[in-house]
């Protein structure tokens, strides 16, 4: 093999690795939508003019009114709480730098949100994330 033939295919070798680097490191599209925060273990929901909290035992309130629930939907929130509890210090010090567990988290709060606008109606259309 001479020396062109060897630079040529090290060439080639170096930009098929480089290409499969740059496709394998995009895990996922998220597309953040609405505010979430975590302030006074309460979890603030924001979407255009409305706002929503959640206690950690799942109560819901919409501005300082108590939204009345089933057991169901209080466990529901429950659990949407804890995922956004566990979620959010990673995906706020990890949003620019997108990777497997950042895919992960917002692939379950897609889930759960997809749940909780079937089951309460007050959330109808609430969405933090979507993935494209």
């Amino acid at each position: 093999m001479n020396i062109k033939s060897y630079i040529k295919n090290g060439c080639w070798l170096f930009i098929g690795l480089g290409i499969s680097s740059s496709v394998m490191a995009v895990e996922c599209q998220p597309l953040w939508k609405n505010n979430v925060s975590f302030t006074d273990e309460k979890l603030i929901l924001e979407q255009d003019t409305q706002t929503f909290t959640i206690k950690d035992n799942g109560q819901l309130y919409f501005d300082i009114h108590k939204v009345n629930l089933g057991p169901q939907q209080t466990e529901l929130l429950a659990q949407y709480y804890q995922t956004i509890t566990t979620d959010l210090p990673y995906v706020l010090s990890h949003g620019q730098h997108i990777d497997t567990t950042l895919c992960d988290f917002a692939a379950v709060r897609v889930e759960k949100e997809n749940q909780i606008r079937q089951q309460i109606p007050a959330l109808k259309n609430w969405r933090s994330v979507s993935l494209e």
